[in-house]
């Protein structure tokens, strides 16, 4: 297109509005396609995309929350499940009910994820502490004395 052609077609805008509207595009379109990086159109475009996609947007960031929240509750809840475990095996082995070694072993083993989590978390285990240590030392005895339940031993409590 010539420059003529061009002003010839400026010319026949009647009013300003649409005038300015033609003078924006074309101005954007040669910043755009020039070597400045400087890209209106993406700008513009990026501006009405947001615009577009804000109620989506903002639904996502609500189900991010609530997942985020769900996931927070399940580890609480797997905490508690553990704290519940290790309480109530620490409870019989207290009233004197004897366990497998295997029994003893998973135990220890959930004692010790227990223990990590706090620490990493960076919580205060103040709750189950003398649970473990009383499934630890009675453990060792059991270890030294060979004294863990075995298999077609009949339960004495």
């Amino acid at each position: 297109m010539t420059l003529s052609a061009i002003w010839a077609l400026v010319l026949s805008y009647k009013d300003e509005a649409s005038l300015g509207l033609f003078i924006l595009i074309v101005v954007a379109s040669l910043v755009q396609i020039s070597a400045i990086k400087v890209y209106p159109f993406d700008w513009l475009l990026g501006i009405i995309g947001k615009k577009l996609n804000k109620e989506i947007s903002d639904k996502v960031d609500n189900m991010r929350n609530e997942l985020d929240k769900h996931i927070a509750d399940d580890k609480k809840e797997k905490l508690e499940g553990k704290r519940r475990d290790i309480l109530e095996f620490a409870n019989s082995c207290m009233t004197g009910r004897r366990h497998t070694q295997e029994q003893f072993a998973f135990m220890l083993k959930t004692c010790d994820e227990y223990e990590k989590y706090i620490e990493d978390n960076e919580l205060k285990n103040g709750e189950i502490s003398s649970a473990i240590e009383e499934i630890r030392r009675l453990n060792i005895r059991c270890r030294q004395r060979n004294s863990f339940l075995k298999p077609g031993e009949e339960f004495d409590p």
